[in-house]
């Protein structure tokens, strides 16, 4: 359950971003189903791919 921490983490901030992101750009239908598909997608796979760059310190 551990290893999926950083992408869920991920995950929660693109779904952070594409809030605003719609918003700000008045986004409906297919547009806006595929800001909200992608970005959690990408924050998570972003972070997931940083966390296990880094070398385990414990």
């Amino acid at each position: 359950m551990k290893d999926y921490l950083p992408y869920a983490a991920g995950a929660l901030a693109g779904l952070l971003v594409a809030f605003p992101l719609s918003g700000l750009l008045a986004m409906t239908e297919t547009p806006q189903f595929m800001l909200f598909a992608s970005l959690p997608a990408i924050g998570g796979a972003l972070v997931e791919r940083i966390c296990r760059r880094r070398p385990n310190n414990s």
